[in-house]
């Protein structure tokens, strides 16, 4: 269920309580199982896109050291070549330190257990995970600007008018952004938005 449905089903549910208070222990036990599906929804769709990551990351990983074998026959410039390398080399650490975190915030995520753990251990986890996310967006945000120095360097931009060269990197920091942005507020954060609000929930009825 997409964010909006789910406020708009939370918004409903007020109304009602408005109206009827909830004091049945069934209807009660409903509201909880449907918020602990939500949440449970969410952190499958968080896990998935870890996994996807990991994935992409060994085949990353795998295709890198198959380059790096072909390249010094196909590029015969010894400069371009060394460039080359330097990049890619930049690259694969990249990854492997990319790998070791998914891997890490994969088994975070998987271990969190709606139906078997304390609303407030949820809660804890939660935060924990989205503090890591906060460090995740920093460190991505300062390798993008590493990474196009880089690119700048192996394409030898540096040596275009300045006018282009301003072109160059203004295109890089709207690409960086867009990408940044889309990726984690229109993704990740809406699984986790989704969750804190079936957790608090949780907590408002778990006390009533």
């Amino acid at each position: 269920m997409e964010l909006d449905e789910l406020k708009k089903s939370w918004t409903a549910l007020d109304k009602h309580l408005q109206k009827s208070p909830v004091t049945d222990a069934g209807q009660l036990a409903e509201l909880i199982s449907m918020h602990k599906t939500h949440a449970r929804k969410s952190l499958k769709s968080i896990s998935g896109l870890l996994r996807a990551s990991v994935i992409i990351g060994i085949m990353a990983l795998l295709l890198m050291g198959i380059i790096a074998f072909e390249m010094p026959q196909e590029i015969k410039d010894a400069q371009v070549r060394i460039k080359a390398l330097v990049v890619m080399a930049f690259i694969a650490i990249t990854v492997i330190g990319g790998l070791w975190w998914d891997i890490k915030s994969y088994r975070w995520i998987k271990a969190i257990r709606v139906d078997e753990m304390p609303v407030v251990e949820v809660s804890r986890r939660i935060t924990t995970f989205k503090r890591w996310v906060k460090y995740e967006v920093v460190a991505i945000c300062i390798w993008a600007v590493l990474f196009n120095g880089l690119y700048y360097w192996l394409m030898n931009f540096y040596n275009a008018p300045a006018l282009l060269q301003a072109l160059i990197i203004m295109v890089f920091i709207v690409c960086d952004t867009l990408i940044i942005y889309l990726l984690y507020k229109k993704v990740l954060y809406k699984h986790l938005d989704s969750i804190n609000k079936n957790i608090e929930e949780l907590k408002d009825i778990c006390t009533e």
